[in-house]
Formats: structure tokens, C-alpha cells, sequence
């Protein structure tokens, strides 16, 4: 599998960055940033040298906007649709097709107009299928990690990122450069006010995270997600604190991360 893959962080830990899934920033906000994770078919980048730039990639789920749905309606890896997400579709991981597609077509697409690297989202649909129905799917996690290792060892040259996924993390932390999580410090529906997660679970994940980064020496990316009129509030401010103490980068976004929130809090 490379050790080498691990040997440094190739991620500068961002002072300022932003994870938004909007269309349009502006040329200051643009150049205010050191990292964004946006959405490659969503965001007009202004032209300018700004930040590093790391494309969405749903890697568990195909949705039906995309521009590589053709390719996907009606295959049998298509296993149901995502009750929270509309047009969303959870995929079984284990096929090489779609593991091949995202690899050899989706990614590469991104790459080509001029993105640097990938967060891997909703790779955390592997547990759910291996927890749920583990007659069906087993080996499902580690489907999951063999694509991420495929995906290095086809681009080495890129930057992945990780989002949520720990069992995935586990099995292949050598072959990223970051993590991204959620949900750590607060929780948000897009109509109701933020909460904090459960005690135990919030310090569960956290100390999980602590100890990837002084393994690994690699960057933890904590989104803080606050309602538009509560990013300056206490549980911000505290959950904001926390994250630094811990060592890991903070942005504070609405539930949506359709507008642009606070890269530097």
C-alpha cells in the first residue's frame, strides 16, 4: 500500500478556510482564503490565484443531478435513495464500476479544470450497510478503504480529504492528507436552532481525532455549524475555543454551507 503515502503531511494545517457550496464569491473573500472545499459543478471560482482548492465528491451516494447520471440510473449498485437527501441515491461501495467511474471519469473531470484534490463524502454509507445489513454487505468497509488506497495509487499527486468515515479512516489513513468532521461540537437542521451533541459521543470523537493528528501529523478540518444569527453566539464561541485547543481548524457555516461563513473565528 505505499507507506510513503504517510510519511508528511502534504496539507498545510488552514488558518483560513471555508467549506461552501454556493456559486458565486467574491474576489476578496476568494483571496482571504487558504483552503475551500466546494462543489466543482456549483462554484464560478474567480479567475485569480487564491486558495488551495479541494472538489466535492460524494463517493457513497450518486445524485441525480449530476452530470454523470446517464451512467449511473439503473445500475444495480444503485441499492436506495437517501430519505434525507432528495435525488440522492446510496451506492454499494464493493462495485468496481462505480469505484471505477469515480476514479477514471468523475475525479479526473474536477482535476481537469484546475481543482487540486477531493473531500470524500458520505463514505460513511459502507458502515451503514455493513451495520445494517451485514449478511448482504460484508466487507463493505473495507471496500471503502480499498477505494481511497485505489484513488492514491492512481493519483498520487493529489490531495484527498476525508470526511467523517472513522472506521474507513482507520483502514486508510496513509493514503490522505486531511479529515474533515462534522457534527463534533454542534448539530444543526436547516429550521431549528444548533444543539450540542451528546457529551460522551462529542468527547468520543474528539479524542478520536486528537489521536489521528498526533499519529499522523495530518490536519483536522471541524466545521462548527451555526444558524446565521447564532455564529457569534456562546456555543459558537465555546465550540470554536475547544477545536483550537485541540488542534484542529475550525469554519463556522450555516447548516447548508450555501453562504459563505467565518474562515478565520
Amino acid at each position: 500500500m505505499g507507506g510513503a503515502w504517510g510519511e508528511a503531511a502534504r496539507l498545510p494545517k488552514p488558518q483560513s478556510w471555508a467549506c461552501f457550496y454556493g456559486a458565486h464569491l467574491s474576489s476578496a473573500a476568494w483571496r482571504s482564503l487558504e483552503l475551500i472545499i466546494a462543489d466543482p459543478d456549483n462554484l464560478r471560482a474567480p479567475s485569480e490565484a487564491g486558495p488551495l482548492r479541494l472538489a466535492y465528491v460524494s463517493a457513497g451516494e450518486a445524485d441525480e443531478r449530476r452530470w454523470f447520471w446517464p451512467q449511473v440510473q439503473g445500475k444495480d449498485y444503485l441499492i436506495e435513495p437517501n430519505p434525507d437527501w432528495a435525488g440522492a441515491h446510496r451506492v454499494d461501495l464493493r462495485s468496481p464500476d462505480w469505484r471505477a467511474l469515480l476514479i477514471s471519469t468523475v475525479i479526473p473531470a474536477a482535476l481537469a479544470r484546475g481543482w487540486q484534490g477531493v473531500m470524500l463524502d458520505t463514505l460513511d454509507t459502507a458502515e451503514y450497510f455493513e451495520s445494517s445489513a451485514p449478511a448482504r454487505f460484508p466487507g463493505s468497509i473495507e471496500a471503502a478503504a480499498g477505494f481511497v488506497r485505489d484513488l492514491r495509487a492512481a493519483h498520487p499527486e493529489i490531495i484527498i480529504v476525508v470526511n467523517n468515515a472513522f472506521p474507513v479512516l482507520e483502514r486508510a489513513e496513509e493514503a490522505i492528507d486531511g479529515v474533515l468532521v462534522e457534527d463534533l461540537y454542534t448539530r444543526c437542521a436547516p429550521d431549528k436552532a444548533c444543539v450540542r451533541p451528546p457529551k460522551d459521543e462529542a468527547r468520543r470523537r474528539e479524542e478520536y481525532m486528537k489521536k489521528f493528528k498526533a499519529r499522523t501529523g495530518k490536519p483536522v478540518l471541524v466545521i462548527i455549524y451555526a444558524q446565521p444569527g447564532e455564529m457569534k453566539s456562546r456555543l459558537v464561541a465555546d465550540s470554536v475555543k475547544r477545536a483550537r485547543k485541540a488542534g484542529f481548524s475550525p469554519y463556522v457555516g450555516g447548516p447548508t454551507l450555501e453562504r459563505l461563513g467565518l474562515v478565520r473565528p
